[in-house]
């Protein structure tokens, strides 16, 4: 089965399961976000990338929550416009997010949408480096035994992990649904060092 047809197979069968049974997995998974935000070294102001869930994806909502009670930065993707994208090399940038300011972000209300730099007020939404972070949860159609990840297609995240700090802890999220025995990887498919599922 070639990347398109998994995805395609992988979404329908996510799709397919009980909005209650992806809210409890979501829980589920956001608390095994907590406990390891919990073990990591709080000495220092701490950010941490997530992202909006979008159609039947694991939520990572409440961790981001639980992130800022904890003091921690909070960030989100904001998908570049294509003269941004070409000035910088990405398609993709994180943006702070203050939790009471979460519903006013426009990239979060609209993932998939390109804005161009003066479409954000980047005083109130500023760009993090992607050397800053200190984990990121990254979305992902399927995985398999080897932490090798399946998008969705569009390569933002495969551009994006390379340039974080080799101490930032990167995490895939799914649901134990989207585990399949082989993803199909090309040379630039980094595999993920933690997925964590429910």
């Amino acid at each position: 089965m070639d990347k398109a047809e998994l995805r395609r197979a992988v979404i329908a069968q996510r799709d397919a399961l009980d909005l209650d049974v992806r809210t409890a997995k979501s829980t589920i998974i956001c608390a095994r976000l907590v406990e390891l935000l919990d073990r990591s070294d709080s000495a220092a102001p701490r950010t941490v990338a997530v992202y909006a869930a979008m159609g039947s994806e694991a939520d990572p909502a409440a961790f981001a929550a639980a992130a800022a009670v904890r003091g921690w930065r909070v960030a989100y993707p904001c998908m570049l416009s294509a003269i941004d994208a070409a000035a910088c090399g990405q398609r993709m940038c994180m943006r702070a997010v203050a939790a009471d300011d979460a519903s006013a972000a426009p990239f979060i209300a609209h993932p998939t949408r390109a804005f161009a730099a003066t479409d954000i007020d980047s005083n109130h939404f500023p760009i993090v480096p992607a050397e800053a972070l200190d984990m990121i949860v990254v979305p992902l159609v399927a995985f398999d035994q080897t932490g090798a990840r399946l998008g969705y297609g569009g390569g933002c995240y495969d551009r994006y992990l390379p340039m974080l700090s080799p101490a930032c802890q990167i995490i895939g999220i799914a649901f134990d649904e989207q585990r399949v025995d082989r993803v199909p990887t090309d040379a630039h498919d980094l595999p993920l060092p933690h997925i964590v599922s429910a």
